[in-house]
């Protein structure tokens, strides 16, 4: 904790536009800020779990630099539920994430998923974590659900794109957000097909109900990394600047919420924090 206060981070989900997230995080390690809690969604859950599994964050962005997209994509059987098995990704995750398990994580660490059959929102706090992130960035129809204990998952993002609210129920006083957005898919109003149209319907139901959670935060970084695709991986140096640029840009806001610059201050006076000079 800073100044007492518990630190909430919420990933949020987005492909391989997550890739922000690296240089969001990077900036806040930079500048001693350390969540007591983190919480993620579909590409906020893999980053999520990868860093508070204790991954170096600059041996990531390195490492990225060396995936291409064959090592990731592996086509599955449609009618079982998708056209990507999502094995290779869960893979990946295991080995970032040292195939520890949440209670073995340096930082607490929570995913959330939707239950395929129920409709209800699946918080994973227990386990191991790659499962938990395959299951919360199964994205429908593209990934095969994740089967679990008997439960079909599909991504968290069908119900919450950012989990804020898990983190306030689980005692974080401040919740920063990384935020990044919803792809939109190219729309022609004049000459709209059926698809166009369930897509457009789509992104604007999906960025109402990613607002609504955003605003339950109390500061909100939103990289423009809208460049990226779903599982597009070129151009992560250029991701994980935008992630960098708008945490910058975010930190005088999170600096006063946590008190650092009135600490600061009475320091630089030669006051300890209580006020009374020294000596």
């Amino acid at each position: 904790m800073i100044n007492g206060r518990k630190i909430g981070l919420c990933l949020g989900s987005g492909g391989a536009r997550g890739l922000a997230h690296v240089g969001v995080l990077q900036v806040l390690e930079e500048n001693g800020i350390i969540p007591d809690i983190i919480s993620g969604c579909s590409a906020g859950a893999i980053f999520g779990a990868v860093y508070a599994a204790g991954t170096n964050l600059y041996l990531l962005e390195k490492y990225l630099g060396t995936v291409e997209a064959r090592t990731i994509v592996d086509m599955g059987i449609p009618i079982h539920g998708g056209f990507l098995s999502g094995d290779k990704i869960e893979e990946l995750v295991l080995t970032l994430t040292h195939d520890l398990s949440f209670g073995e994580t340096k930082i607490p660490f929570v995913c959330i998923a939707t239950d395929l059959v129920t409709g209800e929102m699946k918080v994973f706090e227990e386990g191991k974590l790659h499962r938990a992130v395959r299951a919360s960035m199964a994205v429908p129809g593209v990934f095969t659900p994740a089967v679990i204990d008997g439960h079909y998952y599909v991504d968290g993002g069908v119900l919450e794109e950012l989990p804020v609210d898990v983190l306030r129920t689980r005692g974080a006083d401040v919740v920063i957000t990384s935020d990044l957005g919803i792809k939109k898919n190219f729309f022609d109003p004049e000459h709209p097909s059926p698809i166009d149209i369930l897509r457009r319907s789509s992104d604007i139901m999906q960025a109402k109900l990613t607002q609504r959670q955003a605003d339950k935060g109390d500061v909100i970084i939103r990289p423009d990394a809208s460049f990226m695709g779903l599982l597009k991986i070129n151009g992560y140096e250029e991701s994980v600047e935008a992630g960098r640029q708008k945490a910058t840009e975010a930190l005088p806001r999170i600096r006063q919420l946590l008190g650092l610059e009135a600490l600061e201050s009475e320091q630089e006076k030669g006051l300890p924090e209580g006020g009374q000079k020294v000596g």
